[in-house]
């Protein structure tokens, strides 16, 4: 498991930092040696030749493998009643009522939101989003799974996504067989102090190495698509996208590994305990660290979410090879049931209007997409040449 090696990947890292970058030309993908120099490079993130050079080698092996097609995922939120005390989130067990509504959905809550975004918006790919609520299990899961798998069939297909707290192989395993397509979770930083600093008490979250070492029982237990990610801003932002390449390609020896990238960016939520932080990356550090990583991974798909204003997010897709949100609520029942409060701070750019927006940005927004869609595998060869 990656967590008995992570003190000897800072330790690595401490070397690699010293060593000076190589060119892009000589740049290996999936080799993280070869690449983290470059994020300790004076140049990098000020807006020079170098980002410049690093954002067009990484559109052009985007739309090499993706033609600009962007993959439309949507948060549908099934509970807002958290057990976990992380100091950045709104949703915290110590906020009493401060930009948030705690409730759980029913089933049929459940099915008319996903009816409401399928219907009405288009969208084909559902991801189920969970606080840590001791009353939403992994049987209330599963169950949840199978019914947007079910709904989903019966409207011509799509996938259904989760973003939960760290499970079990074995409950990973079940939520395979219900059809379960997607399981992102962000290590949300790889500085175990940091860690243990915003997420206090003696809970599940709390645990720093089992939440790293999920990944592996996700990938043990045949998810098909793997969602691994920082929350830039928690702590000192190069270490944490380091530390993130070098468990990507430690995860290599399972297959294909992560196959999704999660980019969040630390934003204000009103009722957090943690307002303002001085490691989060400015906007010009963050779209070109994201680049960076396209060129380690090409297909991997970053997540490219409603955190971001409409302009960093269109700057983030360039060439294509990513998840996309559009219509976005951070609270359940957010959609057709008209709920109030967030997580955090975030936008919505509803389907119908902002598709025609970004094909203006030869951007193909892709509803109904599959598995193998986002591995762009089959020009992998070609592109990295």
């Amino acid at each position: 498991m990656f967590s008995a090696q992570h003190q000897a990947a800072l330790e690595r890292i401490v070397g690699l930092r010293q060593q000076r970058a190589g060119s892009l030309a000589a740049l290996r993908p999936l080799v993280a040696s070869d690449f983290v120099p470059l994020l300790w490079e004076e140049e990098f993130g000020t807006g020079g030749a170098l980002d410049r050079a690093i954002l067009g080698r990484s559109a052009a092996l985007k739309s090499a493998l993706y033609g600009g097609r962007v993959f439309a995922i949507v948060p549908i939120y099934v509970t807002s009643i958290c057990s976990e005390q992380c100091v950045y989130c709104n949703y915290r067990a110590g906020n009493k009522g401060i930009g948030v509504e705690r409730r759980r959905l029913s089933d049929p809550e459940l099915q008319q939101e996903a009816r409401y975004l399928v219907e009405q918006k288009g969208l084909r790919v559902l991801e189920l989003v969970y606080a840590t609520d001791p009353r939403m299990r992994v049987d209330a899961m599963c169950r949840h799974v199978e019914l947007l798998r079910r709904f989903l069939d019966s409207r011509g297909g799509g996938l259904v996504a989760i973003s939960a707290e760290a499970l079990e192989e074995s409950e990973y395993r079940r939520l395979v067989g219900a059809g379960l397509s997607i399981s992102v979770l962000w290590q949300e930083t790889y500085d175990k102090s940091r860690y243990s600093m915003l997420h206090p008490g003696k809970t599940k979250k709390a645990n720093f190495e089992y939440r790293m070492d999920a990944y592996e029982r996700m990938l043990l237990a045949g998810v098909p698509h793997v969602g691994i990610g920082v929350l830039s801003g928690l702590a000192v932002w190069k270490q944490d996208w380091a530390m993130l390449m070098l468990h990507e390609e430690y995860l290599r020896q399972y297959v294909r590994g992560a196959t999704i990238l999660g980019i969040p960016r630390l934003k204000r939520a009103p009722g957090a305990l943690l307002q303002e932080s001085p490691f989060t990356p400015t906007r010009q550090e963050f779209v070109v660290t994201v680049a960076l990583h396209n060129i380690f991974s090409p297909t991997t798909v970053a997540f490219v979410s409603t955190r971001e204003e409409w302009d960093v997010c269109v700057e983030l897709a360039r060439g294509g090879g990513c998840l996309y949100t559009l219509n976005c609520s951070t609270t359940p029942g957010g959609y057709s049931l008209r709920h109030g409060g967030c997580q955090f701070t975030s936008h919505s750019y509803d389907a119908p209007v902002y598709s025609a927006r970004l094909r203006a940005e030869g951007l193909e927004p892709i509803f109904l997409w599959n598995h193998q869609d986002v591995l762009g595998e089959c020009q992998l060869e070609t592109a990295c040449c």
